[in-house]
This record gives structure tokens, sequence and C-alpha cells, in this order.
């Protein structure tokens, strides 16, 4: 009797416990893909901000380019850009800090505010970047 009792419950409850699951293991596999989406998002923002700073930067600080108020500003507001970019991570807050990536950006400016190295200024920080992104998100 007791037996019985068990196998109609089970034959009740079981297909809820198995939808039960399968619906938390769906919703487990999307937020997976959706934290990935946005990491993949996050990096390349970073990027092309950076990117675009960079590019910004090299032509202002070219060598013998005079540079007035208003270029001054322009250079300032590129900066203070990047340094936004750089901290506003959310989902890759952590492999941004990793990278200690916010003082080595700043080190290449002041470096390429010495020697005018778009190479040297370029070097490592975008290889960096591609790597831990395609690295962790890969990963995932």
């Amino acid at each position: 009797m007791v037996g019985e009792f068990v196998r109609n419950a089970w034959a009740a409850i079981g297909p809820l416990v198995g939808v039960l699951i399968g619906a938390y293991l769906t919703r487990r596999g999307q937020r997976s893909q959706w934290i990935a989406d946005s990491k993949k998002l996050e990096y390349r923002e970073l990027l092309t901000a950076l990117t675009k700073a960079f590019e910004g930067i090299v032509q202002l600080e070219a060598p013998g380019v005079g540079l007035g108020p208003q270029e001054q500003r322009t250079l300032f507001d590129l900066r203070a850009q990047s340094f936004v970019v750089i901290r506003d991570r959310i989902f890759i807050a952590k492999e941004v800090k990793d990278m200690n990536l916010l003082s080595r950006w700043n080190q290449a400016l002041r470096d390429y505010e010495n020697t005018l190295d778009a190479a040297a200024f370029d070097k490592g920080i975008t290889a960096d970047l591609q790597n831990s992104a395609t690295t962790r998100i890969l990963k995932q």
C-alpha cells in the first residue's frame, strides 16, 4: 500500500521535478552565456575607447604639432575618457585589475610623452587585452 502511494505520488511529482531541473539548467546556461557576451562587449568597448584615445593622443602630440588651448583641452579630455573607460568596467573589472591596466596605461602615456614612439606606446596593452579577452571568454 505504501509502495503504491509512493509510485502514484512519483508519477505526479516526477515530471514536475524534471521540468524544474531542466528549467534550472537552461537558466544557468543562459546566464553563463549572457555573462560571456557581456564580457566580450566590455572588452570590445575598452579596446575601441583606448584605440580612439591612442589615435587622438598620437595626432595631437606628434612631433612639430603646436598645442593651443583647445588642443590641450582635447588632449586632457582624451586622457580623462580613457581613464573612465578603464575604471567603469563591470564584468571584466577583475581582469582589468589583474592586468594592472590603469597603471600600465598611465605609464604608457607618460612614456609616449617623453619619446613620441607610437609603437612603444601601443606595445603590450592592446595585445594583453585581446589575449585576455580571447582566453577568458573561451574558458567559459
